[in-house]
């Protein structure tokens, strides 16, 4: 409740805020990439994730208010209900599709290898790539610039978690997310700690300052990054000994993600901007897709599919 001249914080908050509390949770990861594989039922996910009740309830509540999933009557038993993407939740899908892209290029450990993705416009197993709509040439972090439009942090706009953090099961089929990705995604500190590295942060007190993070968090996710080989470690002050922290090849291939994420943030959490990307091929704010490495063809969500 706010008071004249007041700011709504729900209003104030910015995309990346908002996609950061949408995502930035291990079980609402895994539940969203099996809503994507098809999973709609209550059971479904507690039989495929081992997830208690509780958990499930709370995550699939979350959901819901922020119109990822919506609660519909069952049409195969009355009285109950299922739970279907809607179209925010269905524009999801590149965010994932990159998540297993990154996974298949960069993770192993494996007991099985991910299924292929297949694209039915020219009919191949293919790899996605993403670009600007501009033009087919694959982009990296290289190809653009980001340029800070708000002095907000992700402290201001992103709100706490209330329910606490939980661990998420070990993978137990092809299509489960490793703990690589749960470490990076599956927690808002740990988002926002990547997004900060793709702007050029690099040092501990700016991502203290800049994310408003608190230091013994902000050292637990930096440690982890180098021990997954997302950063490296160097010495920017030889004479005090000081660190920085810089995305290693591992980390700049996750960019696909955090734009499609942020792009995906900015289409359906309007509100203060806080970074705009810029492709610097065609100067406009990047507009990020994914294309098809064999025909080059823009990939949409009814084109692709999973086969083993």
């Amino acid at each position: 409740m706010t008071t004249a001249g007041q700011e709504d914080p729900g209003q104030r908050a910015s995309a990346m805020g908002r996609a950061l509390l949408a995502l930035g949770d291990r079980w609402t990861l895994l539940i969203l990439q099996r809503a994507s594989l098809g999973t709609r039922k209550f059971s479904q996910w507690q039989e495929a994730l081992g997830v208690s009740n509780s958990v499930l309830t709370s995550r699939l509540r979350e959901l819901e208010q922020h119109q990822i999933l919506a609660r519909v009557p069952d049409p195969q038993y009355a009285g109950r209900f299922e739970y279907r993407l809607t179209e925010r939740g269905l524009d999801l899908w590149s965010v994932l599709v990159a998540i297993w892209a990154w996974e298949r290029r960069w993770v192993l450990g494996r007991q099985s290898t991910l299924p292929d993705l297949r694209h039915d416009r020219c009919g191949y197993a293919c790899t996605p790539r993403l670009t600007c709509t501009c033009a087919p040439q694959p982009i990296t972090p290289r190809d653009t610039t980001a340029v800070r439009r708000s002095s907000l942090t992700v402290a201001d706009v992103s709100t706490p978690r209330l329910h606490r953090r939980t661990s998420a099961p070990a993978p137990s089929d092809p299509m489960a997310y490793l703990p690589n990705t749960m470490e990076l995604l599956g927690n808002r500190w740990s988002i926002a700690v990547l997004a900060a590295a793709f702007i050029g942060i690099r040092r501990f007190g700016d991502f203290e300052r800049d994310l408003g993070i608190p230091p013994v968090i902000l050292t637990d996710r930096l440690r982890r990054f180098v021990d997954l080989g997302v950063f490296r470690r160097g010495v920017y002050d030889q004479r005090y000994g000081r660190e920085e922290y810089r995305l290693t090849q591992k980390g700049l291939a996750f960019f696909d993600v955090i734009a499609l994420a942020f792009r995906w943030g900015e289409r359906w959490f309007p509100g203060s901007p806080v970074v705009t990307i810029r492709h610097r091929r065609c100067g406009r704010i990047l507009e990020p897709v994914l294309r098809c490495d064999r025909c080059q063809a823009t990939l949409t969500r009814r084109e692709v599919r999973f086969v083993h």
